[in-house]
């Protein structure tokens, strides 16, 4: 509403237009400059003021994730893809790495049971609502792919700050899934997230192996690494060989 220079008093007899209060001048503020949207950028590899630290392991923590990934996660994989799921999995892990939970793709049952949110998932119903925000926070989330845009926003929202994955997107479109990277470009214009950044810190195993100094240990790694893809690409073969006659496989990206 406009202001007045004084109140308006009420009189009983008319007054002449001198007399009679005036409005004060007001000034409207000039219209605010259009908003204009900031050019999408590929900040995979930008700077912030607030980035988590980077995330590093030896080769025995190496080890251990890489066994989770080939005791606990690849025979539920095994099994989903025979179901007409895709390869990729999740666990939860501990402090010390030992395994909460481990599960993988079910897009049999839901089309948003990627690995990582079917982990998320089943990790809720065995964790009490009072405690899942320390215990994402004191948690490890690992991988076996990098997730896609949907899995890793589902890692975050739940509250886990250190990701681990095995294998780059990369390699997640040599076994003939690339709607990883796709549809991040769709929608943003971008090929990847930030890997660090003030809600995460995300590692590749792959990459962590091969910064070790040459030693035996880098080298059994390396060698369980590969005897793992080759699992992994045999699976994936499997499970593109089969999707086409499989009745329950109607999903748009598969």
């Amino acid at each position: 509403p406009l202001s007045l220079s004084h109140p308006i008093s009420i009189h009983t007899t008319p007054q002449s237009i001198e007399e009679q209060p005036q409005p004060a001048t007001t000034h409207l503020p000039a219209p605010a400059p259009p908003l204009v949207p900031a050019p999408i950028m590929c900040s995979t590899t930008a700077e912030g003021k607030n980035q988590r630290p980077p995330l590093t392991a030896t080769a025995d923590q190496i080890q251990q994730m890489l066994s989770v990934i080939e005791h606990d996660i690849m025979p539920k994989t095994r099994m989903s893809v025979q179901a007409g799921n895709k390869v990729f999995g999740a666990a939860i892990l501990n402090s010390d790495l030992s395994c909460s939970v481990a599960s993988t793709n079910a897009e049999t049952d839901c089309p948003l049971f990627h690995g990582e949110v079917k982990c998320i998932y089943d990790w809720s119903k065995q964790t009490p609502a009072c405690d899942r925000g320390p215990a994402a926070m004191s948690s490890v989330f690992l991988c076996t792919h990098e997730p896609c845009c949907m899995c890793v926003a589902s890692i975050l929202w739940s509250g886990f700050n250190k990701i681990y994955y095995w294998l780059p997107y990369e390699t997640t479109t040599a076994q003939g899934i690339p709607h990883d990277v796709d549809t991040m470009h769709e929608l943003w214009g971008v090929t990847g997230y930030r890997r660090r950044n003030k809600y995460f810190a995300s590692a590749c195993l792959q990459t962590l192996i091969g910064e070790l100094e040459d030693s035996d240990a880098k080298a059994s790694l390396e060698a369980q690494s590969r005897r793992l893809l080759a699992s992994y690409d045999a699976m994936s073969d499997q499970y593109h060989e089969e999707k086409v006659n499989n009745q329950e496989n109607s999903l748009v990206l598969d």
